[in-house]
């Protein structure tokens, strides 16, 4: 995963981008997210950590967290950013899936009776 780290008023030290690419990675096993831009501020004193991640299908999920330090920062907007792509990957799987392996086990079975009896009725 191509991950961007910036600093906005802070020095981008070679173990917070390590951090942060470390943690993006994380967001890729989801659904195959191939970029992400991490912003890394202070403003007022407070650590801030903004991810920008672009998902499949034209996506873009944004998230801002602020932490105690700027590692605590990245945790909670990866946690975040994890739950958005959780819900939309929920969005796009189908749930109305009648017939198959996910399928109730009672449903499938009288269909197919049903099916096999019908076959034998017009053979006849």
């Amino acid at each position: 995963m191509l991950v961007r780290v910036s600093g906005h008023h802070v020095d981008v030290t070679p173990a917070m981008k390590d951090y942060a690419s470390e943690k993006a990675d994380r967001l890729a096993r989801y659904f195959g997210a191939r970029e992400a831009d991490v912003t890394l501020k202070i403003e007022g004193g407070r650590h801030v950590a903004e991810f920008i991640v672009y998902a499949p299908k034209h996506h873009t999920l944004i998230a801002e967290a602020e932490g105690v330090n700027m590692y605590a920062a990245i945790d909670i907007v990866v946690d975040k950013v994890e739950r958005q792509m959780v819900k939309m990957k929920e969005k796009w799987s189908d749930h109305h899936a009648k017939e198959g392996r996910f399928a109730p086990e009672g449903e499938a079975a009288e269909g197919l009776e049903e099916t096999q009896e019908e076959t034998k009725e017009a053979e006849e």
